[in-house]
């Protein structure tokens, strides 16, 4: 019986992240590296990214009227969160203000 070659840790992580959920998890862990490139040096200090769930980034905003300041520019974040991927992974914005999550 012919020995096999050992694999090494970042050829497995690579697989892993190529074919499934990690792979999608770390992707959109970006978000979160980059969200003060994504929200400008204005919005970045009054949301942060919170969650994604079912393609749908939540951000977490301090106040109403924050609130309705981000969501005049949501279309500008989400073309700049999917802009980072280089692809398409987030369909939709959700803000939520701090105390409801």
């Amino acid at each position: 019986m012919a020995k096999k070659e050992p694999i090494g840790i970042s050829k497995i992580l690579e697989t892993m992240k190529a074919s499934g959920e990690l792979g999608q998890q770390l992707e959109q862990a970006k978000i979160w590296e980059r969200w003060p490139e994504v929200a400008g040096a204005e919005l970045m200090h009054h949301g942060q990214p919170r969650a994604v769930k079912n393609n749908v980034l939540y951000i977490e905003v301090d106040s109403a009227v924050w609130m309705h300041k981000y969501s005049y520019y949501k279309a500008e974040l989400l073309a700049k969160v999917n802009g980072v991927f280089g692809e398409l992974m987030i369909e939709d914005l959700h803000f939520v203000l701090s105390e409801e999550l």
